[in-house]
């Protein structure tokens, strides 16, 4: 499982499924009595997609760009 829990998340954030790096969902809801974090994304024929995922099923994409080192 990944490195972050429900509490990690906010309303916004762009998140993605650590099993498809590739799509990007946006934060819509965080429901803590059921621990599931809810996302909103578009697919293919531009239909929206709304599901809910375990805090722990999720990565944020700011760990997806390259970091930049300074030597």
């Amino acid at each position: 499982m990944g490195k972050y829990t429900i509490k990690d998340f906010k309303i916004g954030d762009k998140v993605y499924h650590l099993s498809n790096t590739s799509l990007i969902m946006v934060v819509i809801g965080i429901h803590n009595d059921i621990n599931e974090v809810e996302c909103r994304w578009m697919d293919k024929n531009g239909k929206v997609q709304i599901i809910g995922f375990l805090g722990e099923e999720l990565g944020k994409t700011d760990d997806l760009r390259p970091r930049i080192s300074v030597i």
